[in-house]
Formats: structure tokens, C-alpha cells, sequence
């Protein structure tokens, strides 16, 4: 294909915007050309080229595979696709680069014409990589054209102008100046279609400059001529000096496309300034220069032109003369565009019925092959039933063996661990020792011993179901359900808003405290809210209602998406099932499955409707509502967490004996599981010993102080080193007490409740500091490091109302869960009432400092309904705003 003058069309500016429309008309013929040498295809070429195809071999079939694409662009762009892949698999093994990337491009050109944009550009940049590694210059250029064209035609003038800037700088640097001519023209045409007059003006100057440097005037003609285009709209009297050095050019090189289109702009100029008989002398001459080339769309618009100057002159005659020879001309390129249409059809029906013969051929051998194989086949068939058959004999005693094996090491395990001695000698002696009047000591060992044995047996039997039923464990909490739901939910808040939903939260009944699985809770409500905006359209709204009633929790998600089709609603809860409308989405297709699984978990209950209008799932979990309830997270109704790193199981279970009745005790075998437990589960004290395999007790507490999220848990180390220096040191490494074995088991206990005692003390010192009469900053102040890096990123966006938990956790880099339990041992809030405090006590001074009205000060700290405030300020300070003035005044 080859390139149209990018000039033509352009009037003058008092007619510009008359004459915009034929203008970009032009354009778009000009710059989707994609420039290739010219190919004149006769009768027969198709066939021509396909016996020299099936004859040649090498490079040279390959390089007739792709002349022979060439040939099908216009008509059949599947089969430009089709030969050009063939090129690429023979030029591949030839090391035929250049093939290989003009095959590309006629991929990407085919696409193109079937308005496949993507799929254009993707195979474009296929062969620009290839082009860039080769260094072929000319052949990336003509791609970054191609790429040009299809940004282009996706209204994108921006990216298209930055490839043709490509295109023209690669065909410079290749000396193939023809065709930078061509492209820098077409580039300022593009220039001109978004009013960038003096962007196009200096484009077009700078291929003026370079053509002439290398002497290439011959390629000059299509400069000139859209410098006078430029020129006309931003300076019509400089137009007239270009267009007539183009028709210079052009009559000397013999160039008729730039002389027609040279005489049509200036006899366009002069119509404009109602110079008639000048604009029909040249248009007359542009006449006289398309007579010498194929007929074309252009013939007609001159003569309508020249129609229109003789009806402006009053010569009514003339014009219908004109308007006649316009009409004719348009019924001659019509006839000839439809015979073309006819002759297209005609060549695509001769090569499907070609292709039917083939086909036909083949399928008769295949035929007679099938019949001469179906006894084979028959008896082959019933060899591979019987050996499928006894596969699935096979593979069922292998099964059952496999599980009899596992089996038989689960009890070979329990039976090694029983023969184990699970009490201690020096704790248990020590106790009756201590005690006087005991008699029988040696009957009263045996005892505890064997009890203590036959309770391990049941720990390990009771583990071994817990496994055969999964290994999630439910982690119930206690806390306000209300502020938990409202957490989950402001985590998607970004989300939905990103792709224009909103999340409305409607809470019924659902005010105090409550006993929870929030675990389950929160993996159950991410999976409904997150499909529910997943498959929601935007501008749509995704309600999640909850409410509790007789100790049960019910939570229903509803969106109006697509809904479920009736026929895959059975199917949903099944594992990696994906639905009609989840093609396009992302996902693995086990969310629904693990909410139902984690529903029974919880004992609890999921039902679902759907329709065309939308989904809604409705979920009931059991809870449990305290009577009590606590200010903070911590409280009375669970004993606090103690993390035990001890190797040894005897010391282990003694001291778990000795702790069990004030503490929930989590044990790790050594410090590096100790370590995977406190990133998942936060304890409240850490009591570890110092010998341990992988990591040990020194080790562990290294690794606690050097951490932000644990540096403020309590530290107990236990050790058979006894000796002062051994205390020394495992204090100076940052350890709160240190108590040698073998230990006592009230030294032990006081220890441990004397550390955990200061703990609650420091966070009742915190919340008594909060309502002092001290200023803001100095009320919320803590002595802890990190938790004042809270405060600052809290105050730093206090006027925000979206920064909630999610924002502030990836203000603070760690999860929603680690920061949660951070503030909560070091404060006794949740991260949520965290926030709110902060925004509260904030705006109390405000109030006081009479920093505005209620409305703005609520604003200024990040509450966006005063109501809301209203009734957050009420609940934290028992008196509302308004009160609070009332007060404070009087």
C-alpha cells in the first residue's frame, strides 16, 4: 500500500471548519496507510504464488508466503494472518529476521483492518522487538506506523503522534527518505487536527531541512504542500508561496498526486477570498492532473468545487455542467468500487471451493483408514477397558493402604509419646515435700503420674479427630461485634469506591459486647463483600445487613449484579466451581466453598437467593452476649494468653499444671515455633526456656525486643543455670525475670502474675491519663514509642473520614490483625475506638478553644455527619456536644 498526500482537503481558516470534515476524511485515508513497496496483484496471482509456494523451499518459500499474505490483506484478512504465521515457522529455523518481522506486521496490519486494535499493536511490538534487536531501522519505522494507525483509529491523536514521531525519526536514520517525507507529513496533519498549528508548522520544517541536507528534494513536493496547508490556517498569506513551490516540485518530478493536490488547495484559496475564475483555472489544472492517474474520490469533489464557483458567480449553466460531471463521476468509481466487491467474492468462493475439495479428498481417506482400522481399534478398546478396570482395583488398594499407613503412624506416634514420661520428678516431689502430713509419697507419684499420662493419651487422641476434620481452629473473641463488622467493611471501602460502588452498612440490635468466632467472622463477610463488588456494576450499591437475636448472629450481603443463573445455583459452594459470569473477573472459585465450610465450622447457618436483579447471601453464626461487659478488649470473661517455649515435654506439662488455672497457655517446642505463633496469635506474657533446638530462649528474646509489633510483651526466662552470671545476663538481654530450675511453683505463679498485673496497670494509668484535664497532646501522649507514631499518623489525617483501620495499617506497614492486637495490649482499645478517641479528644479541645461550630469542628476531625458525632461524642464523654458547651460555660 502506499501513501496519499497528507495536504489534500484543506481550505482556508474563514472555511475551515466548512472544510474540517472533508479534511480529516482525507487524513484518515493518508496517515492508516501502511507503507509497503506497492503490489500490482494480476488474475491468477493467488494461484501463482501457491504453486510457487508448494515448489520453493528455505527462505524463498517463506518469503512467498508472505507476498502471498500480502495479496489477501484487503480481501481476506484471515488469511493474510494464516500464510504470515507459515512465513514466521520457516523463517524461524532460516534465521530469516527480516521475514520474520515483516510477517509480524502483516499480522498487525490484518488485525487492524478487522478493527482488532489489541490484537494489532501486540503483534506490532512482536516485530518491533525484533526489529530493535536486528537494528532494522526502515522495518521498526514502518511498525511504529502501524502502531500510529491504530492508536489513531482509538480516537487517541496523543499516542499516535508519539509513534509517528518514531516512525519518522527510524526512516530519517535509515536514509529511506521517501517515506520520512511521508510520515513527517502525515504527522503534521495530525499536528493540525489538534489545533497544534506551530507543532506541525516546525514538524514539517524540520523534514524541509533534513531532506534538503541529504539532498532529497524530490521528496520535497509533499512538504511544501502541507506547509501551505499548515500556513493556511494560521497564516493564509504565507500559503500561496508553499503551495506554488509544491506544484513546482511536482511538475518537474512528474509527481501528479502533489500537483493535483498543490492546484486543488490554491484554487480552494482563492475560492475562499471569491477569486472564482483563479479558483477555477486551478482547479481545472488539478482536473487535468488526475486525468493522467487512475480515477479516483478526488475527481468528484473538484468538480464540486468548480461548481460551486460558477454558482457563486451567477453562471447557473456552467454549474449544472459540473454538478452533472460530479454525478457521473461518482456512478463510475460506485460501478467500479461494486465489480471490485464482485471480484473479491468471486476469488474468496473459488478458494473455499477449493478448500471444500481438499477437504472432501481428505475425508474419504479418512474414512477408508477408519474402516480399516475398526477391528483394531474394537479389540484395542476392550484391552484398555479391562485395563481401567483393574486401575481402579489397583489404585483403591493402594488408597486403602495409604490410609491404613497413616493410621498406623498416628497410633505408632501416641504410643511412642506414652511411653514418654509426662511428669516431672523434682516439681512434684517438691510440693509433698513442702507438705508434712503426706503419707504414701510413693503411691501419691504413681498416681500422678498415670493420671497425667492418661491425660496426654486423650490430648492426643482429641488432636487426631481435629485433623481428621481439618485444621482450622476457631478463635473466638471477645468485643463489640458492631465496631468488628464495621472494621471488615471499611476495608473494601477503597475498593468500591474505585470502581464507583458504595458499601451501605445497615446494624439492627446489634449494641454490647459479644462472644465470637471472629476469625471465621471476618474470612465469611471478605468473601461475601468482596464477590458482592466484584460482580456489582458501577454506580451499584452493596448492603450488608446484621443484626443479633437470641444468641445468634445473622449478617446478609446483598448486591445487584447479574445474579446467579438458576442452573449454577446448586453449584456454587462446590470447590473451584466458577460461574457464567466470572469469565472476565479474577478468582480461584473456592470463596463460596470455604464460607459454607467455615459456616458449619461455626455451627452455624448460609442460605441464598438470587435473581436477575441481584444476590444476597444470609449468614447465622451462634455468639454469645456477655453480661459484664469490659471498656477495652481486655476484660474478665477470658483468662490472658501465656506463649510456654519449652522443648521438654515433662517441664512442659508441669508447668502448664502450675499456670492453667489464670492463664490460656499456648506451648512451642522450640523459639522459632514460638515465633511463627506470635506473628499469628499475640500472647499477653512469654515465659520461655533458654536450651532449645533451631532457636533459643536468648535467641527468641532477641527477636522480641527487636520488634516493634512484640517489644512490649513481658519476658520470663527459666534455666537450669542457676549462677549469678547466668541471671546477669539473660536480664541485660532485656528479660523481665529470670527464674532457675528446678523452680517453685508460687515463685513461678507470682512471677508471672505480678508481670501481667503491671500490664493491666500501665493500660488503666493510659485510659486515667486520656480523661485528665491535661491539653490534647499531652493527654493522649504515651511512653511507648510506637504507639505514638500511631497518634502522629492519626492526627496527620484526623480531617480525612475515609482513613480508618486499613489506611492506618499501611500507614504503620503491618496487618489490620497486628496492629489490632498491638493497641490492645498497650492501651486496652481496639484499633477502631483507637481512632475514634483520638478524633474525640481532639475535637473536646476544639470545643473548648471555641475553634468554630459543632458542625465544622465535627468535620475537622473526620466525622462527616454530625449526627454521627453527636452520638460518638455522647457515648465517649456522657454528655452530648451542645451539653458539653452548656457545661463548660456555666
Amino acid at each position: 500500500m502506499t501513501i496519499r498526500n497528507a495536504a489534500f482537503g484543506i481550505t482556508s481558516k474563514a472555511n475551515y471548519s466548512a472544510s474540517t470534515k472533508k479534511y480529516f476524511t482525507a487524513l484518515l485515508i493518508t496517515i492508516a496507510s501502511f507503507y509497503m513497496p506497492m503490489q500490482v496483484w494480476g488474475q491468477g496471482t493467488a494461484d501463482s504464488l501457491q504453486k510457487l509456494i508448494k515448489n520453493a523451499d528455505g527462505l524463498r518459500k517463506a518469503e512467498l508466503s508472505v507476498e502471498l499474505a500480502g495479496y489477501y490483506l484487503t480481501q481476506d484478512p484471515d488469511s493474510t494472518i494464516y500464510y504470515s504465521n507459515k512465513a514466521i515457522a520457516i523463517a524461524n529455523g532460516e534465521n530469516g529476521h527480516k521475514i520474520v518481522i515483516r510477517s509480524y506486521a502483516k499480522i498487525g496490519e490484518a488485525y487492524q483492518k478487522q478493527n482488532k486494535m489489541k490484537e494489532a499493536i501486540f503483534f506490532y511490538l512482536k516485530g518491533l522487538g525484533l526489529a530493535e534487536k536486528h537494528n532494522e531501522k526502515s522495518l521498526a519505522g514502518t511498525i511504529y506506523n502501524g502502531i500510529g494507525v491504530c492508536y489513531f483509529y482509538q480516537n487517541n491523536p496523543k499516542k499516535a503522534g508519539e509513534y509517528l514521531k518514531l516512525a519518522a525519526q527510524a526512516k530519517k536514520e535509515a536514509n529511506d527518505y521517501q517515506y520520512y517525507a511521508l510520515i513527517s507529513t502525515n504527522l503534521a496533519v495530525l499536528q493540525i487536527s489538534t489545533q497544534s498549528y506551530n507543532e506541525a508548522v516546525a514538524t514539517l520544517k524540520d523534514a524541509e531541512k533534513t531532506l534538503l541536507q541529504n539532498k532529497q528534494p524530490q521528496y520535497l513536493a509533499t512538504v511544501y504542500n502541507s506547509l501551505g496547508a499548515a500556513y493556511q490556517v494560521v497564516k493564509p498569506d504565507s500559503c500561496m508561496y508553499y503551495y506554488q513551490k509544491s506544484l513546482d516540485l511536482a511538475t518537474k518530478n512528474k509527481d501528479l498526486l502533489n500537483m493535483m493536490t498543490a492546484c486543488q488547495n490554491m484554487g480552494d484559496h482563492h475560492l475562499e477570498r471569491k477569486n472564482y475564475q483563479q479558483a477555477i483555472m486551478f482547479m481545472k489544472k488539478a482536473i487535468a492532473a488526475n486525468d493522467l492517474r487512475p480515477e479516483d474520490q478526488f475527481k468528484p469533489a473538484l468538480y464540486d468545487r468548480i461548481g460551486l464557483a460558477y454558482e457563486a458567480m451567477g453562471d447557473l449553466r456552467n454549474a449544472y455542467y459540473y454538478k452533472k460531471l460530479e454525478n457521473e463521476a461518482r456512478q463510475r468509481l460506485f460501478s467500479v468500487e461494486k465489480q471490485k466487491e464482485v471480484d473479491e467474492l468471486e476469488i474468496r468462493y473459488q478458494s473455499e471451493k477449493k478448500g471444500k475439495e481438499i477437504q472432501l479428498n481428505k475425508q474419504e481417506i479418512e474414512r477408508g483408514r477408519n474402516q480399516r482400522n475398526l477391528v483394531l481399534f474394537g479389540a484395542i478398546l476392550v484391552i484398555i477397558i479391562a485395563g481401567f478396570v483393574m486401575y481402579l482395583v489397583i489404585q483403591r488398594r493402594k488408597i486403602t493402604q495409604e490410609f491404613e499407613q497413616e493410621k498406623l503412624k498416628m497410633f505408632e506416634n501416641i504410643f511412642h509419646e506414652i511411653r514418654t514420661p509426662l511428669t516431672l520428678i523434682d516439681g512434684p516431689i517438691q510440693l509433698m515435700k513442702n507438705d508434712p502430713g503426706l503419707k504414701n509419697t510413693e503411691q501419691l507419684v504413681l498416681v500422678e503420674r498415670n493420671s497425667k499420662r492418661l491425660m496426654r493419651l486423650v490430648n492426643e487422641l482429641l488432636d487426631a479427630s481435629k485433623l481428621g476434620k481439618g485444621s482450622f481452629r476457631l478463635d473466638h473473641t471477645t468485643g463489640n461485634i458492631g465496631d468488628f463488622i464495621d472494621d471488615i467493611i471499611d476495608g473494601f471501602a477503597s475498593e468500591a469506591a474505585a470502581g464507583g460502588k458504595s458499601i451501605i452498612s445497615d446494624k439492627n440490635d446489634i449494641d454490647g459486647y459479644y462472644s465470637f468466632p471472629s476469625n471465621a467472622l471476618e474470612k465469611i463477610m471478605s468473601n461475601l463483600i468482596g464477590n458482592a463488588i466484584k460482580y456489582s456494576p458501577a454506580g451499584s450499591e452493596v448492603k450488608v445487613s446484621s443484626r443479633v437475636g437470641q444468641d445468634e448472629l445473622t449478617i446478609e450481603v446483598k448486591d445487584n449484579g447479574p445474579g446467579i443463573p438458576e442452573t449454577e445455583q446448586k453449584k456454587v459452594f462446590r470447590r473451584f466451581f466458577r460461574g457464567k459470569y466470572s469469565s472476565g473477573t479474577n478468582g480461584t472459585g473456592i470463596g463460596l466453598s470455604l464460607v459454607k465450610e467455615l459456616t458449619a465450622l461455626a455451627q452455624g447457618s448460609i442460605q441464598m437467593q438470587s435473581t436477575a436483579a441481584g444476590t444476597a447471601f444470609t449468614i447465622t453464626l451462634p455468639v454469645k452476649q456477655l453480661q459484664n461487659t469490659p471498656e477495652a478488649v481486655y476484660g474478665d470473661s477470658e483468662p490472658p494468653t501465656l506463649l510456654l517455649a519449652e522443648d521438654d515435654a515433662d517441664t512442659a506439662a508441669f508447668t502448664i499444671s502450675v499456670l492453667q488455672d489464670n492463664f490460656r497457655i499456648i506451648h512451642a517446642k522450640n523459639g522459632q515455633d514460638a515465633i511463627e505463633i506470635i506473628r499469628e496469635n499475640m500472647p499477653d506474657i512469654i515465659l520461655s526456656d533458654i536450651m532449645m533446638p533451631e532457636k533459643d530462649g536468648i535467641g527468641l528474646l532477641r527477636d522480641i525486643r527487636s520488634d516493634e509489633l512484640s517489644s512490649h510483651l513481658p519476658f520470663v526466662l527459666f534455666s537450669a543455670k542457676a549462677s549469678l552470671e547466668s541471671r546477669l545476663q539473660g536480664l541485660g538481654y532485656g528479660a523481665d525475670a529470670y527464674i532457675s530450675k528446678p523452680f517453685s511453683p508460687d515463685e513461678l505463679k507470682l512471677t508471672v502474675n505480678n508481670l501481667f498485673t503491671t500490664v493491666q496497670r500501665n493500660r488503666q494509668l493510659y485510659r486515667s491519663a486520656i480523661n485528665s484535664a491535661k491539653t490534647f497532646e499531652e493527654r493522649i501522649k504515651s511512653d511507648n514509642a510506637y504507639i505514638n507514631k500511631v497518634i502522629e499518623s492519626i492526627i496527620k489525617n484526623i480531617d480525612d473520614a475515609e482513613y480508618s483501620v486499613n489506611e492506618l495499617s499501611s500507614d504503620m506497614a503491618v496487618s489490620r490483625s497486628q496492629l489490632h492486637r498491638k493497641l490492645a495490649a498497650l492501651t486496652g482499645f481496639s484499633t477502631t475506638n483507637f481512632i475514634r478517641m483520638v478524633r474525640l479528644e481532639k475535637a473536646k479541645d476544639l470545643l473548648l478553644a471555641n475553634d468554630g461550630n459543632i458542625s465544622e469542628i465535627a468535620y475537622q476531625c473526620g466525622f462527616n455527619s454530625q449526627s454521627y458525632f453527636t452520638k460518638a461524642f455522647t457515648e465517649h464523654f456522657g454528655k452530648s456536644p451542645s451539653q458539653f458547651l452548656k457545661n463548660e460555660d456555666s
